[in-house]
């Protein structure tokens, strides 16, 4: 399983080198969306257990939860989500693509890295 350090720094590398917010043709945030793009969740789960089904919500979504497809996928693919330190970083990520500007993408990063003491 990767500790919280591996995933933000694979999800900062990735975000910071994507500079652009995974979506489809409506605008919508993706996992896996168009021009091969990914989210900050999506960017972790491997390819072989990725499938359209698991679409639509997010990981704030199933933060109550034990079960799902999205959570299925994570833990398929070395993700500990049933770590709560692990989940809130998740979240953490998942709100800088959905909802912040890509220009604002590395102060953001940089903040949430400095909060969990990974940088």
């Amino acid at each position: 399983m990767l500790n919280t350090k591996e995933i933000y720094e694979r999800v900062s590398t990735h975000l910071l080198m994507q500079r652009a917010v995974s979506e489809d043709e409506n605008g919508t945030c993706r996992l896996h969306g168009n021009n091969e793009r990914q989210c900050a969740i999506g960017s972790l789960i491997r390819n072989d257990v990725y499938s359209p089904d698991i679409e639509g919500l997010g990981i704030s979504y199933y933060q109550h939860t034990c079960d799902g497809a999205l959570l299925r996928a994570l833990y398929a693919s070395d993700i500990n989500i049933y770590d709560k330190t692990i989940v809130e970083l998740l979240t953490e990520l998942e709100e800088v693509h959905d909802n912040a500007h890509v220009d604002e993408w590395p102060a953001l990063l940089t903040m949430i890295g400095r909060r969990h003491a990974l940088i």
